[in-house]
């Protein structure tokens, strides 16, 4: 997160396009905002649109806009997405998904700062920063012809990977707590924080849905909790699952109990990355209990 941030404050201030991509929930959205907010456009407006969620014709006339009588039902002029960006930003999620057709007049538009509304005549000069954003795997959707490379190098003068949240444990809690913080603020609640088995869960699910998920488990636990602390009992029943099945160790029939509890603790201890004093509390001894064990084991583990 932090050194997001330090990229989002040294880039937003030119007027450089950014192309931003990540897996479905990691935020490619905010980021966006972030750069207009810090831009000297902050003034001007924000226009977003979802690529995805549009067919190609409906697609350009969003971008582009038509004048009135360009089609059957053009009953009005109107202006498209560039035009109401002008000054400030304009944000296109999941580019990946246009058409290759779209993309070559978008590629136009943005080195031209320049283009016809559908049915116009004359040309519309415009000063809008792009930031485009995709879920897709840059390289593979450049090697099968899914995104145009000439767009991509168009757009890509700063380039922003948003990394999943299972490869940064350690921004879950940073983030919890700020969600934490805006849905107490938002739902008037009072609650004071995360008991420690609630943090753990946090931090050792996978998060398939990245900060999107999180938010929302947040949101509702925020909602849903009673006291002053969220425990597990305000987890999704989804992650409560998961992590149990995580969890479980097998020890098989016919092992001796030195066997099952030296199974037991070896991996208790390797979920949680080695460190003793947690897997202490887990197991419900002391650390000098467990190390004993350990050494009775001669196993020796690097922990805390």
């Amino acid at each position: 997160i932090q050194l997001l941030r330090q990229t989002i404050n040294t880039v937003a201030p030119s007027d450089a396009n950014v192309f931003i991509w990540g897996e479905s929930g990691t935020g490619k959205e905010l980021v966006a905002k972030a750069l207009h907010s810090k831009s000297k456009r902050a003034s001007k407006p924000f226009i977003a649109v979802n690529c995805a969620a549009l067919p190609k014709d409906i697609l350009e006339n969003e971008l582009f806009g038509h004048e009135k009588g360009a089609f059957t039902g053009a009953l009005n002029q109107k202006p498209g997405c560039f035009e109401l960006a002008d000054g400030g930003t304009l944000f296109l999620d999941e580019i990946g998904e246009m058409s290759r057709e779209t993309q070559a007049k978008l590629l136009r538009a943005i080195e031209e700062q320049r283009f016809r509304r559908l049915g116009g005549r004359h040309e519309i000069k415009v000063d809008a920063r792009v930031v485009a954003a995709t879920n897709r795997e840059v390289a593979s959707a450049l090697d099968q012809g899914i995104l145009r490379a000439d767009l991509y190098y168009r757009l890509s003068v700063v380039e922003v990977e948003l990394p999943p949240l299972r490869n940064r444990k350690h921004d879950v809690l940073p983030l919890a707590n700020h969600f934490l913080r805006m849905f107490s603020l938002k739902y008037g609640k009072d609650i004071k924080g995360f008991t420690s088995d609630y943090v753990e869960m946090l931090q050792s699910y996978h998060w398939p849905g990245n900060i999107r998920e999180l938010r929302n488990a947040i949101e509702r636990a925020v909602v849903i909790c009673p006291g002053e602390s969220i425990s597990v009992l305000d987890l999704p029943e989804k992650i409560l699952k998961t992590q149990n099945e995580i969890m479980h160790i097998s020890i098989p029939i016919g092992s001796s109990v030195e066997e099952a509890e030296k199974k037991l603790i070896l991996e208790t201890l390797a979920s949680v990355g080695n460190n003793k004093a947690k897997a202490a509390r887990i197991l419900g001894v002391s650390r000098k209990t467990l190390h004993n064990k350990l050494h009775n084991f001669d196993w020796r583990v690097e922990g805390k």
